[in-house]
């Protein structure tokens, strides 16, 4: 597709700074470079809500993407991608779940809660296509 990927923000909930470091590097390198980072789900989640209160439904112009781990502080990521699926002006914002915990039990819980995609430490290589996938389906 046409559009530049530098165009697009993505937000991140990520308590680890080693992982945030990762995941951006990752994003970086394939040219996602706007990226909004919080260090955990409450975080956000605060930030999310401002921008939907402003831009109502045009919010997926200035979200494309929310890309979120599971254990955090404040806010965990179940909790935060429960509130974003369940908000009738952001559950059409594509959310990943990015965490080293997603064995079988936690995919199921994350597929109820509404998560796009939902990936494991190891799968970072498959991150950047993940993203490009949702972002392409969203916009259709």
């Amino acid at each position: 597709s046409t559009r530049s990927r530098n165009d697009i923000p993505i937000f991140m909930a990520e308590d680890s700074p080693l992982l945030m470091k990762l995941i951006s590097d990752s994003l970086d390198k394939a040219g996602y470079t706007n990226l909004d980072k919080s260090a955990n789900g409450q975080a956000c989640w605060d930030k999310l809500q401002a921008l939907a209160l402003k831009y109502k439904g045009n919010i997926k112009e200035h979200v494309k993407c929310v890309i979120t781990d599971i254990e955090m502080p404040l806010m965990d990521g179940h909790r935060l991608t429960k509130l974003v699926k369940t908000d009738d002006i952001m559950k059409k914002i594509p959310l990943i779940i990015f965490s080293s915990l997603v064995n079988e039990e936690m995919r199921i819980k994350g597929a109820k809660l509404g998560a796009d995609a939902q990936l494991t430490k190891p799968e970072i290589g498959n991150l950047v296509a993940a993203i490009d996938e949702l972002i392409d389906k969203s916009m259709e």
